[in-house]
């Protein structure tokens, strides 16, 4: 509840004051918050200002990480008319909480909350205020991975989530030789000639799912990239299987493990087996992410995108951060608070007890070689594409379980794409989704 200070009884008096202390030039430059808002060029003499009014600031969030509270108290400490009701969900009840309140309009000031999911399941367009000109965009490391129908409604916590694509064995390359490939033909070569030194190219571990699905939701992002393929597809004016870019992403994946550069036993082996194999130096390449398991060989290992399309830019996950109620009754304060906390003295208290690549270009943070090789190489520069699954208006869970089909030999690229399709219109006429 927002609290507002009562008018004194001399209201009248202290106008007449004023309009005579302005007829006299007697007006005092006031000098910038604390918030970094822009105050009016002319204030009352600092003995006749009025308080600030006191608001409270709500802020909904998933789980509960220290630096929410040590940033919002020190907001309140540099303001002290702003108060915080800080409200941390669990986050496998945040969605149904999150649908609940914008249904019934009763969304706290500010809500914490990534892209994707914002983009397919909660129009921000009517529930969120757009940021687009506020003054940390221009300070932004990635601003595009954050616009949803080419505006920005949220203060990003990041400047990208977890990046997927080829890992690799540093070490291995350079004893061969071997240049980071940036076509599929130079995938080929490359992997043909490891293959040729008893290394096996590729390790992969098909038997979770999740990891199954890297190779394709990668490509697919490169296929989709400036264009409106994603846009028709979930507006039921398209399908996967019409487009021949999918159908090819799948069949080079299909070729590697034709031409014998992946490990025979792909289907038994999942996540938890991926680092150790990497480590052992038996192989040189994995389909995964910058979360290997790799301990303290990690140095050794770098990534790059995967080559579906010539010179690739790398695919990384949906982007979390602060959205603000277009309902809320104080979204000027809410304003200035994501202001304050784009400050690098204020991130940078996040992102030392949560270290992840800076959103903004005038802030640094630290990581280990692999990340910080992605960074310099690919994020830093602008050079990524949203992920596959952040484009589609469904869950891709049954695509995961399709693409083990297609590794098993159970079902080809095209037959995978048209059952996709199949699930697609399933799911999306389930949600009522438009067009469907």
């Amino acid at each position: 509840m927002n609290l507002r200070l009562r008018k004194p009884a001399i209201a009248l008096l202290t106008s007449f004051v004023l309009i005579m202390l302005a007829a006299c030039g007697s007006g005092n430059k006031a000098e910038p918050s604390a918030s970094g808002s822009q105050p009016a060029s002319e204030t009352p003499s600092a003995s006749q200002e009025t308080a600030p009014e006191k608001v409270t600031l709500s802020i909904m969030v998933g789980g509960n990480n220290k630096f929410y509270e040590t940033i919002t108290k020190e907001y309140t400490k540099r303001n002290p008319h702003v108060t915080f009701d800080l409200q941390t969900v669990d986050g496998s009840q945040y969605d149904t909480l999150l649908r609940t309140r914008i249904a019934t309009k009763n969304l706290p000031d500010i809500i914490g909350h990534n892209v994707s999911d914002m983009a397919r399941r909660y129009n921000p367009a009517d529930n969120f205020v757009d940021l687009s000109g506020e003054p940390w965009v221009a300070r932004l490391v990635n601003p595009d991975i954050l616009k949803i129908g080419g505006k920005i409604y949220n203060l990003p916590f990041a400047a990208s989530g977890s990046a997927l694509g080829i890992v690799y064995n540093k070490k291995i390359f350079a004893d061969l030789n071997l240049s980071v490939p940036r076509t599929f033909e130079e995938l080929l070569q490359v992997s043909e000639t490891l293959k040729t030194n008893g290394i096996t190219p590729f390790y992969l571990g098909n038997k979770d799912g999740w990891v199954a699905q890297i190779w394709g939701l990668t490509t697919f992002s490169e296929v989709v990239k400036d264009t409106d393929i994603m846009d028709k597809i979930n507006a039921n004016q398209l399908k996967h299987a019409d487009v021949p870019g999918f159908e090819e992403a799948l069949g080079q994946i299909m070729q590697l493990f034709e031409k014998g550069y992946v490990n025979e036993d792909h289907l038994s082996v999942g996540f938890d087996g991926l680092g150790a194999a990497m480590n052992s130096g038996k192989a040189a390449m994995t389909v995964l992410g910058d979360f290997i398991e790799a301990g303290e060989q990690l140095g050794d290992y770098g990534i790059f995108a995967t080559p579906g399309v010539d010179n690739p830019d790398l695919t990384v996950g949906t982007v979390t951060g602060w959205f603000i109620s277009k309902n809320s009754k104080n979204i000027e304060e809410a304003k200035k608070f994501l202001d304050f906390w784009s400050q690098p003295d204020i991130i940078g208290i996040q992102y030392a007890e949560d270290p992840r690549f800076s959103a903004f270009k005038d802030v640094q943070v630290s990581f280990n070689p692999l990340m910080q090789g992605e960074y310099d190489e690919y994020i830093s520069q602008g050079k990524v594409v949203r992920q596959y699954n952040d484009l589609i208006a469904v869950d891709t869970s049954e695509l995961f379980r399709l693409y083990q089909d297609m590794f098993g030999k159970g079902k080809t690229p095209k037959q995978v794409l048209e059952a996709w399709d199949e699930k697609v219109a399933e799911l999306a006429k389930a949600a009522e989704l438009p067009g469907w």
